[in-house]
């Protein structure tokens, strides 16, 4: 009977510690891709699309690479309206608008880029 109560002390106990170890992990959202990795991910991820839709891709890529930052904005968020790619290039296409995104707040706070600053406004006022 001793030897029982030990035992099952002993699990509630380990069971208590290996609870409060293992932290449940909140889901914070898709995270954004890394600025040099947009070509890439996104070719990749439409890699199957139509002519049309790869097309879309490929402008938003060229914007992308010449620092157009609302310009790439704009036409990913055009290629995001479209109900003909799957839902594995739209979550690829969100996580790379977070990155031109990013890119363009810092063209903003580094470069001082006013078409993105104006941009950026005229977004945040149609929401």
């Amino acid at each position: 009977m001793k030897l029982f109560f030990n035992i099952s002390s002993l699990l509630v106990i380990l069971t208590a510690l290996l609870m409060t170890g293992c932290g449940e992990e909140k889901y914070t959202g898709p995270e954004s891709v890394g600025p040099t990795e947009v070509n890439t991910v996104m070719n990749e991820a439409f890699a199957d699309a139509s002519d049309d839709v790869k097309k879309i891709v490929q402008d938003m890529l060229v914007s992308y690479s010449k620092s157009e930052f609302p310009k790439a904005s704009a036409i990913t968020q055009a290629l995001l309206s479209r109900k003909d790619i799957t839902d594995s290039q739209r979550q690829m296409a969100s996580r790379c608008l977070m990155t031109v995104n990013d890119e363009m707040q810092r063209a903003i706070a580094e470069k001082g880029d006013r078409k993105a600053e104006q941009y950026l406004k005229h977004l945040n006022a149609n929401k």
